[in-house]
């Protein structure tokens, strides 16, 4: 069908059904969230509707500029890679800007939810052309993007005070944050590098509750909305902003959390052979070779590791604890509190020298014993020697003697930055009979609870 046919059929159609935005109130605020991955231009998005769409500029929600009677349009690019509409049919129905500025909206005259590919979204959808893909922006009221926040942050089997505590604390992390990916035409991911993020699909309606009930409350510092951190377990004392940052917030110093005990994840241990720790370091430019030693060199009063080294037959490396953390992977070396115990070196303390002239070898202790090289003590690196060349002939030895570690073993508590509230921590509170007001102040210092109401 031609474009411009179709395009005046869709603009009767509107004219004799005339469709509104749900929620178009200027005082309201909207995030433009990032959400499912990247497509390339040469895919199709497909997004449905049982009522259609609307058609907005994002700067006024209340005039709907184009109504698509379709239940379902296709979302791709055409041979200039512009951000193109099309129907069923393949059928062009609208270009859109590549800026993002036109939003999408179901038709429905109650609310807006639109399905993109397998996931339904709240408000409105819009799209940016980034080189050779097209980014899916959820454009979103606040209080609609806190719904899909706060169960996947925190969960729906929680204590009522401690997601009412939660609430709050995504609703200011939010404001606080809101320039997070400024730089790239959005305000958040969906990822928990901003705040996890999981849809319409996602939501409870305890969690729901939580959000609707802590409506317009806000923490504060000196009159200014706080960046709320938060984390799952402090494993028994939270963090210090600035040890975690290097950027010290008085409302996110440390404090005692009894309350993080016992809970999942307040204690834990990761075991990972020799050859995985080298082959994670080589992959970000880090060699050492063969690992000999990690030793802690600093901790924090709150116990986590500032800085470590690693020892290797090739050299040494330090590293923050936040470094290895991500190296190592965050799901697996929990947080940055935790000691480090070698296994598998010397298993044997029995070692044999050949003096080239003997017949035999001899039983000597390498505990203190160390290769010259260069000017550098080495200890031995060969991970198994069980047999010596004497003078003209090759001798088994009595046992095995493992010079160097086969793994590392991480004994550590909490799970996370350590930062602001614990999670867990504030379900026992929440179980303990404390409030959402008191969890907060608990976690956030000297801190106020703004409430502006509806």
């Amino acid at each position: 069908m031609n474009k411009n046919i179709l395009l005046t059929i869709t603009i009767l159609i509107f004219i004799i059904i005339p469709k509104y935005s749900y929620g178009a109130d200027s005082e309201l605020i909207y995030l433009d969230v990032k959400v499912s991955p990247n497509y390339s231009k040469s895919d199709y998005i497909t997004l449905s509707s049982d009522e259609g769409f609307n058609l907005y500029n994002e700067d006024d929600l209340q005039r709907v500029f184009l109504y698509i009677p379709e239940d379902i349009i296709y979302i791709g690019s055409d041979y200039n890679g512009d951000i193109i509409i099309f129907d069923e049919k393949n059928d062009e129905i609208i270009t859109l800007p590549d800026d993002g500025s036109v939003v999408i909206g179901s038709g429905h005259s109650n609310e807006s939810i639109i399905k993109v590919d397998k996931n339904k979204y709240r408000d409105y959808i819009k799209f940016l052309s980034i080189g050779n893909y097209i980014n899916v922006i959820n454009h979103i009221e606040l209080e609609h993007y806190l719904y899909g926040v706060v169960p996947k942050e925190m969960g729906p089997s929680f204590h009522l005070e401690a997601l009412k505590a939660q609430s709050i604390i995504a609703r200011s992390y939010a404001l606080a944050n809101i320039n997070s990916h400024i730089s790239e035409g959005y305000n958040f991911c969906d990822t928990t590098h901003c705040q996890a993020y999981g849809a319409y699909d996602n939501e409870n309606l305890i969690t729901n509750q939580a959000v609707d009930e802590t409506y317009g409350q806000y923490i504060t510092y000196n009159g200014n909305i706080i960046s709320a951190n938060y984390h799952s377990n402090s494993g028994g004392i939270t963090e210090d902003s600035g040890n975690a940052w290097s950027l010290s917030l008085p409302y996110l110093s440390s404090v005692e959390d009894v309350f993080s005990n016992n809970a999942p994840n307040s204690s834990w241990s990761f075991t990972l052979s020799v050859s995985d720790i080298q082959s994670k370091l080589a992959a970000s430019g880090i060699e050492v070779g063969q690992i000999n030693n990690i030793e802690i060199l600093e901790t924090t009063e709150a116990n986590r590791v500032l800085s470590l080294k690693i020892d290797g037959s090739k050299g040494e490396s330090t590293l923050t604890g936040s470094q290895l953390r991500s190296l190592l992977g965050s799901m697996n070396l929990k947080s940055t509190w935790f000691t480090v115990n070698k296994e598998g070196g010397y298993q044997n303390s029995k070692a044999y020298v050949i003096s080239g002239k003997s017949l035999f070898p001899m039983e000597i202790d390498l505990s203190n014993i160390y290769i010259k090289d260069s000017g550098k003590d080495i200890i031995v690196n060969r991970s198994n020697v069980n047999r010596a060349r004497s003078m003209d002939r090759t001798v088994p030895l009595e046992a095995t003697y493992s010079s160097a570690p086969t793994t590392f073993v991480f004994n550590g508590r909490g799970y996370g930055h350590g930062v602001g509230m614990s999670q867990y921590g504030a379900s026992e509170m929440a179980n303990q009979g404390y409030n959402y007001e008191d969890i907060i102040t608990h976690y956030y210092q000297g801190v106020d609870i703004l409430n502006v109401g509806r």
